[in-house]
């Protein structure tokens, strides 16, 4: 079961009446929303004070891409709970041991090897999308089946997490990934996906649209925003809050759910982003809890994998969902 805490950050805002989403309005809009972002719209809402749920294809999986950062930081502070790690403890990182794509850490390197604490990799991880970060924490608290266990043991089914950003990025499009024995020259590797036969990465990237490794349904990612929101995955008060100021703190997805939002809500969230190639992207996700300026809050997650559109097209698509979850929140 789902850990238990005295502390509950919904308690630092004002409860407001009980509260109903304007289902019809949803049904009604959602399929041109989807029409529009030219993919396979996924998205649920629950609101925190009543737990009314409304979805679209909340029982689908879809690719997480870093999403999965969030559910990582909670188990690196479970392990910190369990006395495994400390904050402050120092993790040295190879340059070998760089991941791809977007990593602050690897641009900001200097010299061979460096040391980062635990604390400021959870942030790079959770708050600025990175990686290496990433990559590095999750092997230090056993692999990805160790976040799988958590989200399990908390009653969280849909969301699975099965690889490291270095595994599953290349083999999203049909080449194998890179062990930790192998240093990843990201050039050459970004030459190679290039090279490669345009149907052979369309093949590949239309089984992984449908693999349910490292995906979530949008269903599972609310239910377990709500635990998040109410503390109930840490022991320490905290370290609940600790998360819930790099989610806020992430300039990560400006253009997607925040901003969609009025002025004055906060927005704990984090993204998650994969490649367009051949025409197709990958995913473009965003999920958090929102918290409005008169009280009201509720978790969102909005998944949209496959499209066609260009990103202003896909983003200006999770910030139209975040306008109509709230006009659409009674």
């Amino acid at each position: 079961m789902l850990r238990r805490a005295a502390f509950c950050l919904l308690c630092l805002f004002v409860t407001p009446a009980l509260a109903d989403w304007d289902r019809a309005r949803l049904d009604r809009e959602i399929a041109a929303l989807e029409q529009r972002s030219q993919g396979r719209l996924g998205v649920a809402l629950l609101d925190l004070r009543d737990r009314e749920l409304w979805s679209h294809r909340g029982a689908e999986s879809f690719p997480m891409q870093s999403v999965f950062k969030l559910p990582l930081a909670i188990a690196v502070l479970q392990a910190v709970e369990a006395g495994r790690l400390k904050l402050d403890q120092p993790i040295t990182i190879h340059r070998r041991e760089f991941s791809l794509y977007h990593s602050p850490l690897a641009k900001a390197f200097k010299g061979e090897s460096n040391a980062y604490p635990v604390r400021e990799l959870i942030r790079l991880a959770a708050g600025e999308s990175d990686n290496t970060a990433a990559d590095i924490l999750m092997r230090e608290i056993g692999g990805p089946k160790t976040v799988t266990a958590m989200l399990k043991a908390g009653d969280i089914a849909g969301i699975s997490v099965d690889r490291y950003e270095r595994e599953f990025q290349p083999e999203i499009y049909g080449l194998p990934g890179f062990a930790w024995s192998e240093a990843i020259d990201e050039p050459a590797y970004r030459a190679r996906l290039a090279k490669l036969d345009p149907q052979r990465r369309q093949r590949a990237l239309a089984a992984a649209l449908k693999d349910k490794r490292d995906a979530s349904t949008p269903e599972a990612s609310v239910l377990f925003l709500e635990a998040q929101a109410k503390g109930n995955w840490l022991r320490d008060p905290a370290h609940s809050r600790l998360i819930d100021r790099i989610a806020t703190d992430s300039p990560t997805g400006p253009k997607r759910i925040k901003a969609g939002l009025p002025s004055g809500a906060r927005f704990a969230h984090k993204t998650g982003l994969g490649l367009t190639l051949d025409g197709i992207n990958h995913a473009t996700n965003d999920i958090g809890v929102v918290r409005l300026p008169d009280g009201r809050a509720f978790a969102i997650a909005v998944y949209l994998a496959g499209s066609r559109a260009d990103e202003a097209t896909r983003e200006a698509t999770h910030a139209a969902m975040a306008r109509l979850a709230v006009a659409a929140l009674k």
